[in-house]
């Protein structure tokens, strides 16, 4: 914590309190958590990919169920697979006319048509559908959902990176505003006529 007490003459902020500490910490939990999403799903991603190629599912002939695979987190793959994700929109499905036609309630329908102006979202039932990734694709999405060797040990320097960065700013941000208001009182000009 700062002893120092400060006080600005230009603008109203205070930075004594907790405030400024609440908004700098916050961000870097926001950010952590940020972080943590973008890791956990470029792993699962990366394996559903790997998977994929490993069962040799490159073309609608070999396309391969989900639950077929043998990987870890299909919970997690299933859910990350909502059409119109970035992963759902590398891979195709096969089996679409398969799929069991939904009954949908009035006030869903009222809700996303009316009000939303668009159509109801595809729920798509994973013990019927079959996905492949396309050969032309593969290489892309290879590249785009890779993961490092050390996902933890990134994670962590991250966290202590940005650990780092939130507490400087803990301490500099006072000082840069007062840096700041400083240069707005000596460039103020000294009568209000104009």
């Amino acid at each position: 914590m700062n002893n120092k007490i400060y006080s600005f003459e230009n603008f109203n902020i205070d930075v004594n309190g907790s405030t400024m500490y609440i908004i700098v910490w916050g961000l870097y939990i926001g950010i952590m958590i940020g972080v943590l999403g973008a890791l956990i799903t470029r792993v699962y991603s990366s394996r559903l990919i790997t998977a994929l190629v490993k069962a040799g599912a490159t073309d609608a002939d070999h396309a391969v169920r989900i639950g077929d695979l043998d990987i870890r987190g299909k919970g997690m793959i299933r859910w990350m697979l909502k059409p119109g994700s970035a992963l759902f929109r590398t891979l195709e499905c096969t089996n679409r006319e398969e799929f069991p036609v939904r009954e949908h309630s009035k006030l869903k329908k009222f809700w996303h048509e009316k009000f939303l102006s668009e159509d109801i979202p595809e729920k798509i039932p994973f013990d019927v559908a079959k996905f492949y990734l396309p050969e032309e694709r593969r290489v892309g999405a290879e590249l785009r959902f890779s993961v490092e060797k050390h996902p933890v040990r990134n994670f962590i320097l991250a966290a202590v990176g940005l650990f780092a960065v939130a507490c400087f700013a803990v301490f500099a941000i006072p000082e840069l505003l007062t840096m700041f208001d400083n240069f707005v009182t000596q460039v103020k000009p000294e009568s209000n006529i104009l």
